[in-house]
């Protein structure tokens, strides 16, 4: 792995090797069978044409929907459902994800400095949309983390014939970011820092993984208002059990002065909507327009405010 070059602590690396090779003993776990199988099974087809600066993220050349190369590449994106982060095309498959994942892409894309030669990490990257969306930039390295089995095998279904040199998946999560102080000129965190109870130390880990000078993009959701305060829910927000902390875009401020960075600058803000988050082919069952109060869109099912999502970008000091 090309990221073991880069780090400077031979015993982290070890570390890291040792779990890497722990967390690869899921993949055999039985409900996993099925995926394995299909990856085996993928004919080895070039694709002779790649798109990465579209919404829709395209690998290869559409194929005729009699030919038998696009049925066994079919039946392993089906295998690997539901898909959650998208859109892509695989071979003129379009994997019509429950994200419009270039929806939040188009608000960020404007105002991110330029990744050329950067060193990114993307924390919690689910399949990598958005490292495959940062590759028209040039960057250096690109590392996506999420240690969720099925998101590995979804990257690893895409990145078998997109093949870019410079882009790797692991089985990692926010807490192996000690093992690599100072080495990320840019990490995002997008979606990520509500799922947890300790947001500040998540942010505290994302700091120490920054170079002087690093950026950290960071993608939350908010509530409204413009006092420094948190919604805890007391069981699920929107239906999600795993949401600890719903602050309004002032306290995230806050929380990105306590844990030390600067130059922390709002640059988009937006509702909600279902548009964005949906129910499709690929991702079949509820989605976020089940998860609202069906008579004001302004409150989830369990009467709190209803979620808005904000982008922040913060500098570490250099």
């Amino acid at each position: 792995m090309e990221l073991y070059k880069l780090m400077h602590d031979p015993e982290a690396v070890a570390r890291l090797k040792a779990l890497a090779e722990e967390r690869a003993k899921s993949l055999d776990w039985k409900p996993f069978t099925r995926f394995h199988q299909c990856l085996a099974n993928l004919p080895n087809r070039e694709a002779r044409s790649c798109c990465f600066d579209e919404a829709t993220v395209r690998i290869g050349e559409k194929l005729e929907t009699d030919d038998p190369d696009r049925n066994l590449i079919q039946q392993a994106a089906q295998a690997i459902m539901p898909w959650k982060k998208g859109p892509y095309s695989l071979f003129g498959i379009d994997i019509d994800a429950e994200w419009r994942s270039d929806f939040k892409w188009d608000r960020l894309a404007p105002r991110l400095p330029d990744q050329a030669g950067k060193a990114v990490l993307d924390v919690g990257c689910n399949n990598g949309y958005y490292l495959f969306r940062l590759l028209p930039q040039k960057p250096h390295y690109l590392l996506g983390i999420d240690p969720v089995p099925r998101l590995w095998h979804q990257f690893h279904l895409l990145q078998h014939y997109a093949k870019i040199p410079n882009l790797e998946f692991a089985m990692w999560g926010w807490q192996e970011l000690d093992l690599w102080p100072e080495l990320f000129d840019t990490i995002f965190c997008m979606g990520i820092i509500y799922h947890h109870p300790d947001p500040i130390g998540i942010l505290r880990a994302l700091y120490a993984a920054l170079k002087p000078g690093g950026l950290l993009v960071l993608e939350t959701i908010v509530i409204p208002g413009e006092t420094p305060t948190c919604l805890f829910p007391p069981d699920r927000y929107a239906r999600m059990r795993n949401v600890w902390f719903v602050p309004t875009t002032t306290a995230t401020c806050h929380f990105l002065e306590r844990t030390r960075f600067q130059n922390i600058r709002v640059v988009a803000t937006n509702r909600h909507e279902p548009s964005e988050q949906r129910s499709t082919a690929w991702n079949p069952g509820p989605s976020y327009a089940d998860f609202l109060d069906p008579n004001n869109p302004e409150l989830t099912i369990e009467g709190h405010p209803a979620p808005r999502r904000a982008i922040l970008l913060a500098t570490k000091k250099g």
